[in-house]
């Protein structure tokens, strides 16, 4: 065994060098070529005055360029071309960040023509540095200014040729081939092992996305998470007093999300800033209150304590938080795999799934429903499949412990805890024990959907979605009540609307404000291919997961999908409106796996290799998010 983990570790070691090493050689040869795109001024230089045209009025007595309310332009005119990589100048803006400008560069083109390329740039409260990347023979430069809300300036604008070795693309080079060579090295291990490879993929490509990712709130109201798990970790110790970057991260989210694209520079001047405002103390804390979602929290905020307590830089903090998710998503989908017993390599698949690993690296509690839920899930397949065998009682303690943990974040996920109360009578030790079994999933379940129905019932707030509307629980509620069967056909119409979109390629591969999967059809196409052909399982021939238990898996996923909708009614949706808002396609991640099972037919026989099949899949799905990685986060904001 001793001499099967040191080969285990010396082949590892040669993926990681052997990528390392191919990375170093591409990221450097990168910008070696970019350097050698200058002919003449390979160095960063001013741009003299009289390359600036704009209106007199505009330059104040220190001879900055000064935007006031109205539109204005600033021209940079070359008398012959110039070669810019990277333009840069200092700007100085008011409290409000919401301020950009729209840039004509007319350079020339592949084949040496002269073109418009059209740029935005974004400016950024606490920030003092505009770089924006050009990369090519300039003649002219345009900054068109929307109306402003209040004066900025403009001054020192600055031509930089000089060498530039981009440290974020040796980082997505290396981790695309390091998983190439190990899945490769490792193909058989990796089938027998399927969850050990997940493990690997999701950590490397989760760490790269993390990295590659804006040093902000990016994720699904990821800004109302973060202030939560902070707010939650201070309280414990007794901090007083917050630091500034949490109001700077909470107030200003909205701005943030729609104008992350920046250049390398401004990236790590966002990530100085950050740190910098860590250190300044800015109001105060309310005490966290101890909620019942406030489970899904748990590992981030140790992470959080943690980083404080090592007295970290605040970016490093803000990076253990987020790190924290991963290693559970990584950890809770690995042990899933290992115990699904048939569909191991559609699991693999969703779980490589962009939106997937995209969550686990944002402040969230979706990740904690996902994990348990799909852990109890997997137990409860395994039980449902392996017939000649009893469910013995650690099986149940972690099936019940993983599905009250899902669910406490959410209690609308709580009807598919009902699916081991039809197990047969065969998989108990008795009568008796049957029953005692059964009662227990529906005391667990009757316990919490009190906390999703009662507080409505006996509390029906006046507002219902502080973001604003004319939304009420209550008089929601009188609408569900009193017209049973109008809301009936509401709901339907709904789910049936969105049935489509939230169940198919385009629910894993989309990344809320950064852009959806690079083919939702294709990525369709993958799951429904997997699902059907991916026929192993641990006993050939004595597992099957028959119609009757896809029956059982509908009715709690429908059940489960009422629920869903009919919060967000209440909570989300205007009074009166028969469309529903608020649901989105990764409320239905869940139980994802448990729909493509459906496609599982036990006539189909794959009698390909399955080391040569999950090496198929696990690169076509590592590849498909590495590629999404790559458009999403470095080409927008890495570069």
């Amino acid at each position: 065994m001793g001499k099967i983990d040191k080969r285990i570790i010396k082949k590892m070691f040669l993926c990681f060098l052997c990528s390392s090493c191919i990375a170093l050689i591409v990221s450097l040869g990168m910008a070696l070529f970019d350097y050698l795109q200058v002919k003449d001024n390979r160095e960063k230089y001013a741009i003299s005055d009289e390359n600036i045209y704009c209106d007199k009025k505009l330059i104040n007595e220190e001879g900055k360029y000064v935007i006031s309310k109205k539109n204005e332009e600033i021209v940079i005119k070359f008398q012959e071309k110039t070669y810019i990589n990277k333009l840069q100048y200092r700007y100085l803006v008011a409290d409000s960040i919401d301020k950009n400008c729209k840039l004509k560069v007319y350079m020339d083109n592949i084949y040496g023509e002269e073109n418009v390329k059209k740029l935005e740039d974004n400016y950024f409260k606490g920030m003092s540095r505009s770089v924006v990347n050009i990369k090519g023979n300039v003649t002219k430069i345009i900054f068109k200014f929307p109306t402003m809300n209040s004066e900025m300036e403009l001054f020192d604008f600055e031509i930089d040729n000089r060498f530039k070795w981009n440290p974020y693309l040796f980082v997505i080079i290396n981790t695309f081939i390091f998983i190439i060579l190990f899945l490769v090295l490792f193909m058989k291990e990796g089938a027998e092992h399927p969850e050990a490879i997940t493990f690997i993929c999701i950590n490397f490509i989760a760490i790269c996305m993390l990295i590659l990712q804006t040093p902000y709130c990016s994720g699904w109201d990821e800004e109302i998470h973060f202030a939560r798990c902070y707010n939650m970790a201070v309280t414990f110790d007794g901090e007083e007093g917050a630091p500034s970057v949490i109001d700077y991260l909470v107030d200003n989210y909205a701005w943030l999300d729609l104008h992350h694209e920046m250049s390398m520079e401004e990236r790590i001047d966002m990530i100085r800033n950050m740190n910098a405002l860590g250190e300044i103390r800015g109001g105060e804390l309310d005490a966290y209150i101890i909620q019942i979602n406030s489970i899904g929290y748990i590992f981030q905020v140790i992470a959080i304590t943690i980083g404080r307590f090592l007295r970290l830089p605040f970016y490093c903090v803000w990076i253990l938080g987020r790190l924290a998710n991963v290693f559970l998503y990584s950890i809770g989908m690995s042990l899933a795999i290992s115990i699904i017993p048939i569909g191991k390599r559609l699991l693999m698949l969703i779980s490589l799934a962009p939106t997937m690993i995209f969550l686990s690296t944002t402040f969230n509690y979706d990740v904690t429903v996902i994990v348990f839920l799909i852990l109890g899930s997997c137990i409860w397949i395994k039980e449902i499949v392996s017939v000649d065998t009893v469910f013995s009682y650690k099986s149940r303690a972690l099936y019940i412990g993983c599905m009250i943990v899902g669910c406490m974040p959410k209690a609308v996920y709580i009807p598919m805890i009902l699916g081991a109360f039809l197990l047969p009578s065969k998989k108990f030790y008795s009568l008796k024990d049957k029953y005692i079994f059964k009662g227990i999933i529906i005391i667990c379940f009757l316990l919490l959907m009190s906390t999703f129905i009662l507080p409505t019932l006996t509390n029906p707030t006046v507002g219902g979605d502080v973001r604003g509307g004319d939304t009420s629980v209550s008089r929601q509620l009188e609408y569900v009540l009193h017209k049973p069967l109008a809301y009936g056909i509401v709901l339907l119409n709904n789910i049936r609307r969105k049935w489509i979109s939230y169940t198919t390629g385009g629910a894993l591969g989309y990344i809320i404000y950064f852009g959806k999967c690079i083919s939702d059809e294709i990525y369709t196409i993958l799951l429904v291919g997997v699902a059907i052909t991916d026929t192993y399982s641990e006993q050939k021939g004595t597992m099957r997961y028959t119609f009757k238990h896809k029956i059982i898996s509908a009715i709690m996923i429908f059940a489960t999908i009422v629920l869903i909708w009919t919060a967000l009614y209440l909570s989300f949706t205007e009074v009166g409106e028969t469309k529903i808002a608020g649901v989105q396609g990764r409320y239905y991640l869940p139980f994802l796996f448990l729909i493509y099972l459906w496609f599982r037919n036990e006539k189909i026989e794959n009698r390909f290799s399955i080391y040569k099949y999950q090496l198929f899949v696990v690169m076509i799905s590592c590849i498909m998010v590495m590629c999404q990685i790559t458009d999403s986060f470095f080409a927008k904001c890495c570069i």
